[in-house]
């Protein structure tokens, strides 16, 4: 006869099944092992996100300090293209200054000349004025020079044909008076034969 077994007792009978406790703890155990795994893994990934956003933020933190460098440089660039353009501004009002008291005397040169300019082209008008009157004087002048060389010719023709009327009255009374003069001498010859020495010529008139 087989002995009877104790309900209270631990040990289990062969071929009856697992106490529901032990169903439980391995439940929980997957559980707790399946709850670790996905928290190892969300870990992991949480790590590895982790360390690509430190990856991330080192590289912005370089970028902002080679930016910050540059900034600075840039900066300083400003800085001293500042400094330049005062520089630059002060030398510039210097000539500015000097330019406006060139410019000055240039306005001032400029005037004196406008006053030059209108002086001149006054005494070119008075001149031009007088060379006006001085060419209807000469032209007045011409027609009188003209008009007395008109005169003074004609008073020439006038006065070579009195002269050649008078040569050719001077001619014919020459030789009515030599005729004349021979006629009486043939008179005379035939009233007396004592030769008579011939009588002084007349001077002509």
């Amino acid at each position: 006869m087989e002995p009877e077994l104790d309900p209270t007792s631990s040990e289990p009978r062969p071929g009856a099944p697992a106490p529901l406790w032990i169903w439980l703890l391995m439940v929980a155990l997957g559980a707790i092992s399946v709850y670790s795994g996905y928290n190892a893994l969300s870990t992991h990934q949480s790590y590895l996100e982790a360390e690509k956003t430190r990856a991330e933020l080192t590289q912005q933190r370089d970028r902002l300090k080679a930016n910050a460098a540059d900034l600075t440089r840039q900066v300083e660039q400003a800085d001293r293209t500042r400094e330049d353009v005062e520089n630059s501004l002060k030398q510039s009002r210097a000539d500015t200054e000097a330019a406006s008291a060139q410019i000055s005397d240039l306005q001032k040169q400029v005037g004196d000349l406008q006053k030059q300019v209108t002086d001149s082209k006054q005494r070119e008008s008075d001149l031009q004025k007088q060379i006006d009157e001085q060419q209807q004087k000469t032209g007045d002048l011409e027609r009188n020079r003209n008009a007395a060389e008109t005169a003074a010719k004609e008073a020439a023709e006038a006065k070579d044909k009195l002269e050649a009327d008078l040569k050719a009255q001077l001619a014919a009374a020459q030789k009515k008076l030599n005729q004349a003069l021979a006629d009486l001498k043939k008179e005379r010859e035939q009233v007396s034969p004592v030769p008579v020495g011939p009588p002084a010529a007349a001077n002509p008139q």
